[in-house]
């Protein structure tokens, strides 16, 4: 049995964030396109997190917690304020695994 190839955890974070790099212009608003340009270098993260059972009802298979990540992407909230979430991206640690799914705020 072939071994997979796998993503690091810090890996995954930069894949995720190129995804959103290059898809971000076109799936949020310019309001909060243009935020997120303003704020990226100081308050910009992503976060990896357990896919939500809500992820299931979009991919139609079940998500392996060891193997599947949901990247959160957005801005951290200021004096107290919450994180501003732009986009939920489901992947894979898998590195030949085609699956990227991703939910934008606003959508």
């Amino acid at each position: 049995m072939q071994e997979l190839e796998m993503w690091s955890l810090d890996e995954l974070c930069d894949h995720a964030f190129d995804i959103f790099e290059e898809l971000a212009a076109d799936n949020l608003s310019a309001e909060d396109y243009q935020f997120y340009q303003q704020h990226y270098e100081a308050r910009g993260y992503v976060d990896l997190v357990v896919p939500g059972a809500d992820w299931l009802d979009t991919v139609n298979q079940e998500l392996e917690p060891e193997l599947h990540f949901e990247a959160q992407i957005g801005v951290t909230g200021e004096n107290g304020s919450a994180d501003l979430v732009l986009a939920r991206i489901l992947l894979s640690r898998e590195k030949h695994e085609t699956l990227c799914h991703a939910l934008w705020r606003g959508q």
